[in-house]
């Protein structure tokens, strides 16, 4: 289940569940932190023209770019990848 706090920045169980936040990242994007504030990755938002799909990326400093683990249904989903894939 999936909550907007603030209309922007959702709170998710998988989050909750895993000690994770979500902190606004920009349109449609969220930074994904643990509690001691490291960056876990990042979740983008799309609306394809029949649904809304989440993409968990995960950004490499080695190639300075982006890396898409997954495209997912639900927000609890693309924040469980990020954070099984550490």
């Amino acid at each position: 289940m999936t909550t907007l706090i603030h209309s922007t920045i959702p709170v998710t169980d998988a989050a909750a569940r895993h000690g994770l936040r979500l902190v606004d990242a920009g349109a449609r994007m969220w930074r994904v932190v643990d509690r001691a504030g490291r960056i876990v990755g990042h979740v983008q938002s799309s609306e394809d023209p029949d649904t809304r799909r989440f993409h968990a990326l995960r950004y490499s400093a080695r190639v300075r770019r982006f890396f898409e683990l997954g495209r997912f249904w639900t927000l609890d989903d693309a924040v469980s990848c990020l954070h099984y894939s550490r």
